[in-house]
Parts: structure tokens; C-alpha cells; sequence
């Protein structure tokens, strides 16, 4: 990995994206392979997240930094569900874990800040939510935690110093506040993020890819 970024190198990220596009939006042979299916929802999260990425490249490292950090999130999950189908399913279900939790947050928080406040829409929402849990066989009460499939998937290190230098870029800290120069240090991170999530996510699709061809469907 080089630690500068030319016009070339932009144009053969746009082009490299531009692939996965394209193989998005061309006839593939295994819809009826949930696992796959599910890859390919993955891979529409990863094109979007390199958008951010070359946005944030060009005007806002913190914004980069984000999208880094999303792209190797979405490299992590894509080689953990394509492991087994009982990861995958583990991965769906966390769609109903993930809004009992998000819906439980909004409901606790309205109601410190409005103490008699209803929350009948909510309840519902929660109840529903309860019910396609019991309803899908999900037993899980925790999302999976990333750290954890970094390590099962044998990205620990990337993991660690990815999320540690992002997590510094794009929360307030006693550093971004008071010495952050966008013009002169603080740019030097844009290279080292840009060419990061360019590669966490082409491997991504390369993963993706692979998987298809070997199920005759890429």
C-alpha cells in the first residue's frame, strides 16, 4: 500500500467500483441462494460506502474515516456469512435484534425526556418485533459484535488498527478539537484511508465473486 494518492489511482478505484456495479446489475444465476442473495445486499452497502469514501477523500477526512471503518465492517461480515449458512442466518436474524434494540433506545429516551409521554406506536412496534423473533428462531438477545468476527475470520489486526485510527478521526477528542489543521497533518490521513477501504472493499467483491463462481452463479 502506497501512502499517496494520484489521479490514476482514483480512476482505477472509480473503475474498480464501477465493476461491482456492473456486476449488480447483470443476470446472475443464484437468486434462489440466500447466501448469496444476502452477499449481494452487502455489496450494494459496500458501493455506497466507497461514494463516501471518494466524497470524503476529496473534502472531509473525518467523513472517510467513516467510510473506511464501514468498508472493512462490510469485508468482515461478507467472509463471516459466506463461512456457513448457519452464519448467514445468524447474520439475518440480527435484523430483529438490531430494531428491538434500536426501537428500545428511542422508547427509553423519550420517555427521560417526556416522563409521561406515550408510546403506543412504539409498544406495538416492539411487540411485532418480538413476535418475528420468536417466530424466526431467534435466540440470540446481543448483536454480534465485529470484534468478534474479525477474529473468526482472521482479521484482528486490521481490525484493531482500523477502528483505533478512525475512531479518533471522527469523534470529538481533545486532539480534533484543539490541534486539528484539515490543511496539513490531519490530510496526511487521506492516502492511508482512501487506499484502506478501496482494498477492504474490492475484497469484499473479490470474495463475493469467487463465492458465485464456484456455485456457477458469478
Amino acid at each position: 500500500m502506497t501512502y499517496e494518492v494520484t489521479n490514476e489511482d482514483l480512476e482505477i478505484g472509480d473503475r474498480a467500483f464501477g465493476r461491482i456495479e456492473t456486476y449488480l446489475s447483470s443476470p446472475w444465476d443464484g437468486r434462489d441462494v440466500p447466501t448469496l442473495d444476502l452477499g449481494h445486499n452487502l455489496l450494494i452497502s459496500i458501493v455506497r460506502e466507497y461514494q463516501h469514501l471518494r466524497l470524503g477523500y476529496e473534502k472531509d477526512t473525518a467523513l472517510e474515516a467513516w467510510a473506511c471503518r464501514n468498508l472493512l465492517e462490510l469485508d468482515i461480515y461478507v467472509k463471516y456469512v459466506l463461512i456457513s449458512g448457519a452464519n448467514a442466518k445468524r447474520f439475518i436474524g440480527d435484523v430483529t435484534i438490531d430494531g428491538i434494540e434500536l426501537f428500545e433506545s428511542m422508547k427509553e429516551w423519550m420517555r427521560t425526556l417526556a416522563p409521561t409521554i406515550e408510546t403506543l406506536a412504539l409498544d406495538e412496534t416492539l411487540r411485532l418485533a418480538y413476535e418475528r423473533k420468536a417466530s424466526e428462531g431467534v435466540i440470540e438477545s446481543k448483536h454480534l459484535e465485529i470484534r468478534d468476527l474479525a477474529e473468526a475470520v482472521g482479521m484482528t489486526v486490521d481490525y484493531r488498527h482500523t477502528n483505533r485510527l478512525c475512531s479518533k478521526l471522527v469523534h470529538p477528542t481533545a486532539w480534533s478539537v484543539l490541534s486539528m489543521n484539515e490543511d496539513g497533518e490531519y490530510a496526511a490521513f487521506r492516502p492511508l484511508l482512501f487506499n484502506a477501504g478501496v482494498r477492504y472493499g474490492v475484497d469484499g467483491f473479490n470474495t463475493i465473486r469467487g463465492y458465485a463462481e464456484k456455485l456457477g452463479g458469478g
